[in-house]
């Protein structure tokens, strides 16, 4: 695999985990981004902006133009570290102290209450069948609930509220086929024209699509709606989520 097509993607997704010298926080995760075909990006399923907004039209610059646009932004700035809430694309590299024993008892919010997601962190699921209850998103949400700043020690540093950490890789591309491998450098040459047009199409689609969970946060009382069918002869009741 080193040695293969993915061999070099390997290697630099993995070279600054951990490292925080130069940056504002630590990196905790890195991903890759995967392409079904050429122009298409892949990962739509785990994919969240900055602000929790799934991807828009899988062109690029992927990333929806709504709320901020911070993660939009970062790739139409040419970054390699594109701030995200959640992202796989096909290679994700962590950081090996998430998922060590601690030295000193550490815990982190769960959305569980009394009860605290213990360090180091596991991949898990939920039994709500919801989008995000997939392991791939849980463990990114994780990981941005055992980070040791709050965002108030972040803002009196000087840091940045929205980097959790957790980063996209444009520029470390994979594929799930040879052909399409073959031809990701010439589709590179022409994601510049791909921005507006990825825009107006956004628009017309009503992209990306409303999330009733995304500014949820763990521990929080969700009131919710159970549909109760007409020939149960049972109203409509409410019940209570966390």
């Amino acid at each position: 695999l080193v040695r293969g097509a993915w061999g070099d993607g390997i290697l630099k997704l993995v070279e600054r985990i951990g490292v925080q010298r130069c940056f504002v926080s630590e990196t905790k995760a890195v991903c890759a981004t995967d392409f079904i075909a050429p122009w298409k990006y892949y990962d739509t399923f785990a994919t969240r902006d900055t602000e929790g907004y799934s991807l828009g039209v899988p062109i690029f610059p992927w990333f929806a133009n709504i709320g901020k646009a911070i993660s939009r932004n970062d790739v139409l700035a040419g970054k390699d570290r594109v701030r995200v809430k959640s992202c796989w694309g096909g290679m994700v590299a962590f950081s090996g102290s998430l998922f060590q024993s601690p030295q000193t008892s550490e815990s982190i919010p769960s959305s569980t209450p009394n009860k605290g997601v213990q360090l180091p962190l596991k991949f898990r699921s939920e039994k709500e069948p919801f989008w995000d209850s997939s392991e791939c998103c849980l463990i990114h949400a994780d990981i941005i609930a055992s980070s040791q700043s709050s965002a108030g020690d972040q803002d009196q540093e000087g840091g940045d509220s929205w980097d959790t950490g957790i980063y996209m890789n444009p520029f470390v591309r994979v594929s799930y086929s040879a052909r399409t491998q073959k031809w990701l450098w010439l589709a590179k040459r022409f994601e510049a024209l791909l921005p507006i047009i990825q825009d107006i199409i956004n628009r017309f689609a009503h992209m990306p699509r409303f999330n009733p969970r995304r500014a949820e946060v763990p521990g929080q009382i969700i009131p919710s709606k159970l549909w109760i069918s007409s020939v149960s002869g049972k109203s409509e009741e409410e019940q209570v989520r966390i």
